[in-house]
């Protein structure tokens, strides 16, 4: 579901109002990343200032923190060390996010909106750096007061207008506007009333409103997850309400925890452990949520080269923070003990670690970007797994593209039959985006069907790995179609055998009973009147008598045709080989084609009914493909006995000289039939072609009585 595809709440903007939207949002924009900058330096330079250039109200606390630091062997250096750069390296990728998306969709209002609001949460990610700035840049509480309005706007946006720009429920958008007044209140009274905590608004009515927002704002979400949203928009609110989640949580644990604050270890626990923690889970997991909605789902159309910019980014984001974690702990730690060796051995340690750790995150990162396309033989042995689990041969491929599909993250999975394009599809999942990519399903090289996917975005390429894992998956697809096409096709040819069968049944009847019957009645009827002109009209009785003799004749070659339809009756008369060599006789193209039967030196034994006649006309249709097809100048016959097993079995092979059969090809009537009468039979039937050598056809039933 795109963007583009939905009615926006939120106006179009054109022309000069477009122009002034993105420079307004460069703008506050550069406002933004100027506190995260100016925030990080000036936070940096106050957790490392000695004590006694704090102001005389703070330097006992400061005291007693920096006393428990050093029992710890840590200094107020190294807690600066630590804790500043995984604050600002936690928002950078909000601040990267939202750059990005405004660089693509900066045209659309959704896309300057929400553009603003990642921008905006990255910059008010660490409470500290506006109290930093205010205090040793007094003018700043300006652009504070601004940024503060933006922080505070972004949660109800989220939750009233993510992801399309619709109010879910329409009520809402009066909710936003109130919100938008307090909001702008709020900040302007901390600018103007210098006794602002003891005023009314912040004793008894914000905490109200704020709660009365909060609980509106979750209904908003879930209204529209439960009766709004789509299968793909749900996935996308799925993400971002784990984030908003999970950072309402560590916030309100946050704010708790500052609530009972103590100089010495609890400041120290506070800073160097929980902190930290808030940063990378609520404000990183915050931003890597974000960026899976956007790039895993395709919000708002982000083509796929951001998507994987922005994979990347959060990648190197989370690699940064557990690398300064490890060695600002660990390594500071050991440092303080002055033992050079113990520093090396940590640094080789940290060096040992961060490698394994990237890597274990690049395979996270790409099982849920590509799926299992890094580890094939997980994919395979799955799809085995789900194959062997199920037991309906028609629910075969249905479980073989949702396997795929889930399995290589795919939009798409289809299996059509037959070799063309437009092939019946015999399963789908998912809804097609892109262009679509085939591979042919083969067995024993032959084409059956197609394994048709999607890409994972469109205009994004499979990669080299992507069609190697693909092609695998349709080798091993291919012999599950196949197996379900023979039992597909295995209770179509009882099915017609049946109806054969019936059919028959009813011809015969209809033969005898509107055929023969009348005839051998209307005889009886003549004999009598014979009888009786005899006796009385001598003269008479001998045409009659000659009417009854040609009725006579006419049904017997009534039965003899009835015979005729049930068996050739060229293999009673000659035998099975003989029979062939009768047809092939009578085939004979003025000696431009070649025809040799072989059989075995003592020749055949005696065959069953069902064997011989199946035989004939298995090497009859073949004989037929070879003069109409195959453009050859010689065609072999031979009948061979194939006693290798405990079963005798008859062995018929029919090789050509001609041009073979092409690379596509679909299986026709003939070809259907000779493959159901042999296996009918128990038998097995297979076609090779050789490039420059022609086709050859191998049959093989066994002798055992049906």
């Amino acid at each position: 579901m795109t963007t583009e595809a939905l009615q926006s709440d939120l106006p179009n903007l054109k022309g000069f109002w477009l122009w002034l939207a993105r420079v307004v949002w460069v703008l506050l924009a550069l406002l933004c990343i100027s506190q995260v900058i100016l925030g990080t330096v000036v936070q940096y330079n106050f957790f490392r200032m000695p004590c006694d250039e704090w102001q005389p109200q703070y330097q006992t606390d400061c005291q007693i923190t920096e006393r428990a630091l050093h029992q710890l062997g840590l200094t107020l250096e190294d807690q600066a060390n630590i804790y500043t750069p995984i604050a600002t390296v936690s928002a950078v990728p909000w601040i990267l996010i939202g750059c990005l998306v405004y660089w693509r969709k900066s045209a659309s209002t959704i896309g300057l909106l929400f553009s603003l609001v990642l921008v905006s949460i990255g910059s008010n990610a660490n409470q500290y750096w506006s109290g930093y700035l205010i205090a040793t840049y007094p003018v700043w509480n300006i652009a504070n007061a601004i940024l503060r309005s933006l922080a505070n706007l972004a949660p109800p946006i989220i939750f009233f207008l993510f992801p399309d720009g619709r109010f879910v429920p329409r009520w809402t958008r009066w909710l936003l506007i109130f919100w938008i007044g307090c909001v702008l209140y709020d900040s302007s009274s901390r600018m103007l009333i210098t006794s602002f905590g003891d005023s009314v608004w912040s004793r008894f009515l914000y905490l109200p409103i704020l709660l009365t927002m909060i609980a509106s704002a979750i209904y908003a979400i879930t209204f529209r997850y439960r009766h709004d949203a789509g299968p793909l928009q749900r996935e996308q609110i799925k993400w971002v309400v784990v984030s908003q989640v999970a950072g309402a949580i560590l916030t309100i644990g946050h704010i708790i925890l500052l609530q009972f604050w103590r100089p010495g270890f609890y400041d120290v626990l506070l800073t160097l452990v929980y902190d930290p923690l808030f940063y990378l889970i609520a404000v990183l997991l915050g931003a890597v949520c974000f960026g899976i909605s956007i790039s895993l789902y395709r919000l708002w159309d982000i083509d796929f080269l951001i998507n994987r910019t922005l994979v990347y980014s959060l990648l190197t984001a989370f690699i940064v923070s557990l690398y300064v974690i490890v060695v600002g702990i660990l390594g500071t730690a050991i440092q303080g003990s002055g033992n050079l060796l113990v520093s090396i051995l940590a640094t080789g340690f940290v060096a040992i670690l961060v490698q394994p750790l990237r890597d274990g995150l690049q395979r996270s990162i790409n099982r849920l970007m590509y799926g299992e396309r890094d580890d094939p033989v997980t994919v395979l042995a799955r799809l085995g797994q789900r194959l062997q689990a199920t037991i309906a041969p028609d629910a075969i491929p249905p479980a073989l593209v949702e396997t795929v599909a889930q399995t290589l993250k795919l939009p798409y999975a289809a299996i059509s039959l037959g070799v063309d394009s437009d092939g019946e599809i015999a399963a789908s999942y998912g809804r097609p985006t892109g262009e679509l990519t085939r591979l042919p399903l083969t067995h024993h090289g032959e084409t059956i069907g197609q394994l048709v996917v999607a890409p994972r975005s469109p205009g994004e390429a499979f990669s080299p790995a992507d069609y190697h894992l693909l092609n695998n998956i349709a080798h091993q697809a291919g012999m599950a179609v196949h197996a379900v096409s023979l039992t597909v096709d295995l209770q179509r040819s009882r099915q017609r055998l049946v109806t054969t069968r019936e059919e028959e049944r009813r011809r015969l009847r209809r033969d005898l009973h509107d055929g023969l019957g009348p005839n051998l009645a209307s005889q009886g009827l003549k004999l009598a009147a014979v009888r009786q002109l005899l006796e009385s009209d001598p003269t008479n009785a001998g045409p009659l008598l000659d009417q009854v003799m040609a009725q006579n004749k006419s049904t017997v070659e009534d039965v003899r045709r009835l015979v005729y339809g049930l068996r050739p009756p060229a293999l009673d008369e000659l035998g099975l080989v003989a029979a062939i060599r009768d047809y092939v006789a009578g085939t004979d193209r003025n000696g431009l084609l070649h025809i040799e039967i072989t059989t075995p030196p003592k020749g055949l034994p005696s065959l069953s009914a069902a064997v011989e006649v199946a035989a004939y006309r298995i090497v009859l249709e073949a004989i037929t493909n070879v003069i109409r097809h195959a453009q050859a100048n010689s065609c072999s016959i031979r009948f061979s006995l194939d006693r290798r097993n405990s079963n005798d079995s008859l062995q018929i092979e029919i090789q050509d000289d001609g041009i073979g059969l092409p690379k596509a090809r679909r299986s026709g009537v003939g070809t259907r039939s000779m493959r159901e009468r042999a296996e009918e039979l128990g038998g097995t039937y297979v076609v090779e072609s050789f490039k420059g050598h022609g086709t050859r056809v191998c049959v093989k039933v066994p002798l055992t009585d049906m």
